[in-house]
């Protein structure tokens, strides 16, 4: 019976690990992005360009200095999350700064993050390609 009960309590340990071992992915940071062909030149407009993109999904400037902004997120009170967008005349790049219950987490240089981040920056980048 003891046998039976080890059995059993190890396979629900896998199945709870493996759900939350499924709920974190390898965040998302891809290189420098292109402005498309005939984007706006100057700092001003590239800083309004993000930031008119950014609004209508939810994400608010936190922090701003020249070539920089960092924006934030904040789904329901219960999950945010902080990027900075850095632009010039050739592109921007977002890089992640800090969240909350995103279960982040760093492993050997392996960072993970929950995948609704990931969403949220590929639905970004989508909206500030079509600015």
């Amino acid at each position: 019976m003891q046998a039976v009960r080890k059995v059993a309590l190890g396979i629900t340990m896998a199945l709870v690990m493996g759900s939350a071992m499924a709920r974190n992915t390898e965040i998302y940071e891809p290189s420098q992005i292109m402005w498309a062909t005939g984007a706006a030149s100057t700092q001003q407009q590239l800083r309004d360009r993000i930031v008119a993109a950014s609004q209508p999904l939810g994400w608010a400037v936190a922090k701003e200095e020249p070539g920089r902004l960092e924006l934030h997120y904040n789904k329901q009170g219960k999950h945010q999350v902080t990027i900075a967008v850095q632009y010039d005349d050739a592109g921007y790049q977002i890089a992640y700064l800090n969240s909350v219950n995103l279960d982040y987490e760093d492993a050997n240089g392996v960072r993970r993050i929950h995948p609704n981040y990931n969403r949220w920056i590929r639905n970004l980048i989508k909206q500030i390609g079509t600015a």
